[in-house]
């Protein structure tokens, strides 16, 4: 067995599932030390981790991967979730012994596309895409090529159908939020969605407001864009409505951090008088005051299962799931529960 060790023998030997294996090998704090402790055990005693190697790049020529950072990464409300995303790729890996080299899409001096120049100068061997809506070009290119490629965190489209897509199911990640606050004892509800569309917050919307109507509560709905200081305001302009609330989901924790501002300006108290929920988990969420209940998207296993996939394709491994089939793998999203619900 040692020699050809997945997730999926570790899990059984275990008697847990294949989340909670990656969590563990990964170190997340979502696991208790005596799982850790157990699963890792497990590992070591397969030789997962020389396994691990032994199933990198063995037929690459670069032994490099390609990580497509989406455009808006430097600004805070995208890398706020992207940076930690792209944290846990990286750790994975190095486990691994494996390269990476980060890019964007389109080099904005040349206009050129950067994984066409990166693929034709065989400085990589396989793709990890953290991109929504990716070029025609792009699309064509690596189809033609047949070049390794998975897509991570963004929720399959009609334009990435034909690839691997590991992403979490945001539309539960919203009936969690829902679920936590009705158990909470709220009603009525205030939702700050997002004005740009972007699917991924939409879902996040959608499984909120189904779970919230389902039950019978209200929802006072506004619209803002993905930073605090839009948040901030749009709470400020729009207190009177929000008051007559008992509870707010922000659908990212900037958006939650800034509404959370406005309200405590108002000497407001959460979670008292009004209770607020975020998503991402990203680190300001810890260090807020009070600190922020969200939702975690499980990053360690969106890196580690796009890279088995990503692995595969590009050692040819036709043992490994069928790798000829794309495979889209959503991942389900845990609640992070903290002072301010």
């Amino acid at each position: 067995m040692a020699n050809n060790v997945t997730i999926k023998d570790i899990a059984a030997l275990a008697g847990v599932s294949y989340s909670t294996v990656s969590r563990c090998l990964n170190d997340s704090p979502l696991v208790s030390d005596k799982t850790k402790k157990k699963v890792n055990e497990i590992a070591k005693n397969l030789d997962f981790e020389f396994n691990a190697n032994a199933r990198g790049l063995i037929t690459s020529t670069a032994n490099a991967v390609g990580i497509v950072l989406p455009e808006g990464f430097s600004q805070v409300n995208v890398n706020a979730y992207h940076g930690l995303l792209l944290n846990s790729l990286r750790n994975s890996l190095e486990k691994r012994d494996v390269d990476l080299i980060v890019t964007y899409q389109t080099n904005h001096f040349t206009n050129q596309n950067n994984i066409i120049r990166l693929v034709n100068r065989k400085k990589i061997d396989g793709l990890i895409l953290l991109i929504e809506d990716p070029s025609l070009e792009t699309i064509s290119f690596i189809k033609s090529r047949d070049f390794p490629s998975v897509f991570v965190h963004y929720p399959p489209s009609t334009k990435i159908n034909d690839f691997d897509v590991i992403y979490t199911d945001h539309f539960v990640g919203g009936q969690i939020v829902a679920k936590h606050l009705f158990e909470k004892g709220h009603k009525d509800f205030t939702v700050f969605s997002v004005e740009e569309y972007h699917k991924e917050f939409k879902l996040r919307e959608e499984g909120f407001c189904q779970e919230v109507y389902k039950h019978g509560g209200t929802i006072n709905n506004l619209k803002t864009k993905l930073d605090y200081w839009s948040a901030k305001k749009c709470c400020e302009d729009n207190m009177e409505s929000i008051k007559n609330t008992s509870a707010i989901f922000g659908l990212n924790d900037l958006i939650a951090l800034g509404v959370m501002r406005a309200l405590k300006n108002e000497n407001i108290n959460i979670p008292s008088d009004i209770a607020i929920v975020g998503y991402d988990n990203s680190e300001f969420s810890e260090y807020s005051n009070p600190s922020l209940t969200t939702i975690h998207q499980p990053r360690e296993e969106l890196a580690l299962f796009s890279l088995e996939r990503l692995f595969s394709q590009i050692n040819k491994d036709s043992d490994n799931d069928n790798i000829n089939l794309k495979k889209k793998i959503s991942i389900q999203p845990v609640l992070i529960e903290r002072d301010s619900t």
